[in-house]
């Protein structure tokens, strides 16, 4: 039955191919008497698919005829063409390793284990680091819950984010969200840490290493015009702070996220916004979008969650800062050579960016040189200390084209904090050779006024007016380039009966903008309220609390004009309780209150302010062993603690160690007594003063006094000037003729410059000790300048006698000297007279 059954499907089979192929116009049958297999009739849908493949494929092959033909009609340079070629290669090579890096990071998405093993260099934070621990049921949590999580950010983007940006300008009023997806991929972590030390017991801190590779898809319209998003990639390090924890359910009064360093974000770009997506613009819309991250997330700024009702979401938010990090960039050695030359070997034009949490800093751009030294100062307010780092980065300049590369380091905050100075030459990873010299403080803050007096702010004379040297220590603190002495912290909350804006039709758009000398900050514009509530807090470094001044203006965001304005004496802090105050603060001239809280903290530290002028030897494996004693002074002096030289070791944030020379110690050993009409030499640098550091030797070989100029710290610039061009002229006195007559170069735009030159005067020893050095800190003028004769150009000046510096034949130890100013200019003694006055 069964053989029957398939022999008659075969012959059924048979028959319709016959048919078939009689149907067709042919009998069927193949030459051997086989049944010919009949051809598929194609459908509709693949000829349409077809059609459109050739249509697009002539339509491109004609596009690229008409480009060539325009070429050659309108007579282009084959420039423009090389142009075109390699920005459409620069493109599709940077679309390619986007891809690539796409497609990695959503296979470990999938499949960890794999990507891992096929990508060594990608591993995750807990493979090095022991007290990470890894997160896989969290990522299970979080694939389970991503589809919800979806619709809830739709929901708040479409509620809370559309309307707002619809009533922000009249030119959005059309902006909507056309589409609004996640996707699938979730974002992974990449491990945990839970922190166990310096945690206060009424909280949990722990760190998490977000991963995001998401095929997202975020569109945005305005009228006709189409723009979005694809692709995301979010990779960096969120801190969750569970803070106040508490008796009652649900046991945590609030949960504050951020993240301690800038995130590394990337996109691509669909639409009208692919017009970006070029050299130049690409990166600067990355960095706007970075930026804009960094003013929501990144330190100091938080997001905070509270959880239980009647909690201050502000001290939440905005919690008190931890302290200062001064940061003085020294110099760097041994940089890679970036840029390509043809007669001699290529050099680079350096410079260095500093990153602390949000906070920013570069320094100028030294050309031509491998071995730059900048000596500038930065501060920077530290919110947290375990987990944070100061991120390092060397770039060479490249005008034109993006900057190029020459390493970066990182610098463990809270190691600095235990050490309270650090002074390292940090070497550059991702680079082949380099290394840079930073010095660094912990500046912690304190509510006590005392700790002003050693800024020399609280000592008096009798009469009740400040010293020479004391005032000038104030101007000095005052001047715009100073280093601070205090830290204010605005915390604006609300304000109150805003007055109306005359000629105009709707309610205002009030925002905050506060002032302490050249640093601005503002708050976000509240919509359509005469009572707008802020919640924000803004941090000022403050040079000198007795002279500086807050000012406050509340401004309408449509109009521009100011609705009121109150100006706050720094100096009325501290003599409050704590130095602080929570108020509301009446605007001049209306009935309108703004509510803020004020607090003044002055920055001290435990370490000795010395060690940031000491000298270091830098990381080196052919570095000179230990310089030899100096030689003995003539007269027999008391031994004292401050007066021996001992070698300190200190530990860089890398765990290399770097030694340190006190060559002020050294120095005091050697310097001749002088009597008191004449400046003598000083023990060792002093943080406030103007000096200069000199050597002074006579060589028998050559029968030459050599001076030696190392450097000079705290020049005083002339009035209205920030930096000045200091270089040094020295007379060896009597004679001013050509031979007893020396300078050194010119040091562009620094007040703590360094020379390091030696000038000789041909001069017998017995000469020498006949003569003085008449040395002035002159500031390079222009023409213009030297014709007005508004400048008298003098920074500083001293006169040394060699009579009375004893072995001059040996002695070749630096020496600091403190540098007399002059007051003869008009604006100059004007400008103490202003001082005298104030205080």
């Amino acid at each position: 039955m069964a053989d029957s059954a398939e022999s008659g499907a075969e012959g059924a089979g048979s028959s319709a191919g016959g048919t078939a192929g009689s149907a067709a116009g042919g009998d069927g049958q193949a030459p051997g008497g086989e049944t010919q297999p009949s051809p598929t009739v194609p459908s509709r849908l693949k000829v349409n698919e077809d059609l459109l493949v050739l249509i697009k494929k002539y339509a491109i092959q004609l596009g690229i005829l008409v480009v060539v033909w325009l070429v050659g009609y309108w007579a282009f340079s084959v420039s423009w063409i090389m142009l075109g070629l390699f920005v459409w290669m620069w493109r599709e090579k940077k679309q390619k390793a986007k891809e690539f890096k796409i497609k990695t990071a959503r296979n470990a998405a999938q499949n960890e284990q794999a990507t891992v093993l096929a990508r060594l260099e990608d591993l995750p934070s807990w493979v090095y680091f022991p007290d990470v621990e890894r997160a896989e049921w969290l990522n299970k949590i979080l694939a389970q819950l991503w589809p919800y999580v979806g619709r809830y950010v739709e929901d708040i983007l479409r509620s809370s984010v559309e309307p707002v940006v619809k009533d922000s300008h009249e030119m959005l009023r059309s902006f909507q969200f056309s589409n609004i997806m996640l996707g699938d991929m979730p974002p992974r972590v990449g491990g945990i840490q839970v922190y166990t030390e310096h945690v206060h017991r009424n909280e949990i801190i722990l760190d998490m290493e977000i991963m995001y590779a998401g095929d997202c898809d975020i569109q945005i319209r305005m009228k006709r015009f189409l723009a979005g998003i694809q692709d995301l990639q979010i990779h960096g390090t969120l801190r969750v702070v569970m803070k106040p924890l508490v008796k009652f359910s649900p046991l945590i009064g609030g949960i504050t996220v951020f993240f301690l360093n800038r995130p590394e974000i990337d996109f691509n770009l669909t639409n009208l916004a692919d017009v970006f997506d070029f050299p130049g613009l690409s990166s600067l819309l990355k960095g706007i979008v970075a930026d804009q991250v960094s003013n929501f997330m990144v330190l100091p700024n938080r997001y905070p969650m509270p959880l239980i009702p009647d909690l201050e979401v502000a001290k939440l938010k905005y919690p008190m800062p931890v302290g200062v990090l001064r940061i003085h960039l020294k110099e760097a050695k041994e940089l890679m050579r970036a840029d390509v030359g043809f007669m001699k070997k290529g050099k680079s034009d350096p410079y260095c960016t500093l990153q602390v949490g949000a906070q920013s800093f570069k320094s100028k751009t030294i050309e031509n040189t491998l071995e730059p030294r900048w000596n500038e100062y930065y501060e920077a307010v530290v919110d947290q200390l375990e987990g944070q780092t100061m991120q390092v980065n060397m770039f060479d300049e490249d005008p034109g084209s993006k900057d190029d590369p020459l390493g970066n380091a990182a610098v463990s905050i809270s190691e600095v904090v235990k050490m309270g100075f650090s002074d390292v030459w940090l070497p550059l990873e991702d680079a082949t050779t380099g290394q840079v010299h930073l010095r660094m403080s912990w500046l912690s803050l304190s509510s006590q006024m005392e700790a002003l007096d050693k800024y020399g702010m609280l000592g008096r004379r009798r009469g009740g007016f400040l010293s020479l040297d004391q005032m000038e220590k104030v101007k000095r603190i005052a001047d715009a380039d100073a280093l601070s002495s205090a830290l204010l912290v605005v915390r604006v909350d609300s304000a109150k009966n805003l007055p109306t804006v005359k000629k105009s039709g709707s309610d205002p758009n009030p925002y905050v903008e506060l002032s302490v000398a050249q640093k601005h900050w503002k708050t976000k514009p509240q919509y359509n309220t005469y009572e707008p509530v802020w919640e924000e807090a803004f941090n000022f470094l403050i040079q000198n609390p007795l002279h500086q001044e807050l000012l406050a203006e509340v401004k309408d965001e449509k109009t521009k004009k100011t609705l009121g304005k109150k100006v706050i004496s720094v100096k009325s802090l501290l003599t409050l309780d704590k130095m602080s105050t929570k108020r509301p603060f009446r605007l001049d001239g209306t009935s309108a209150e703004l509510h803020m809280e004020l607090i003044l903290r002055i920055l001290s530290s435990e370490a000795d302010e010395s060690d940031d002028l000491d000298e270091i030897e830098p990381i080196s494996p052919t570095a000179a062993g230990p310089s030899t004693p100096a030689a003995p002074p003539t007269e027999p002096a008391q031994p004292s603690p401050a007066s021996s030289t001992e070698d300190r070791q200190a530990n860089n944030s890398n765990g290399s160690v770097v030694r340190r020379r006190n060559n002020a110690a050294n120095a005091s050993t050697t310097t001749p007594t002088r009597p008191k009409s004449e400046p003598a030499a000083v023990d060792g640098p002093n943080p406030y003063a103007s000096q200069v550091q000199l050597s002074l030797h006579h060589s028998a070989d050559t029968d030459k006094l050599l001076v030696t100029v190392h450097k000079a710290t705290n020049l005083m610039p002339q009035a209205n000037q920030k930096m000045c061009d200091p270089y040094v002229r020295i007379y060896l006195q009597p004679d001013k003729n050509r031979s007893g007559r020396k300078k050194t170069s010119v040091v562009k735009d620094n007040v703590n410059p360094a020379w390091d030159e030696t000038l000789e005067f041909p001069v017998t020893l017995a000469e020498a000790k006949q003569r003085s050095l008449d040395i002035v800190i002159k500031n390079k003028r222009s023409l213009f300048e030297t014709i007005r004769g508004n400048s008298t150009g003098t920074l500083g000046r001293v006169e040394v006698d060699l009579s009375k510096v004893d072995n001059l034949a040996t002695q070749n130890n630096p020496i600091w000297f403190d540098l007399k100013q002059d007051f003869g200019s008009l604006s100059r003694s004007s400008s103490v007279s202003s001082y005298r006055s104030e205080l």
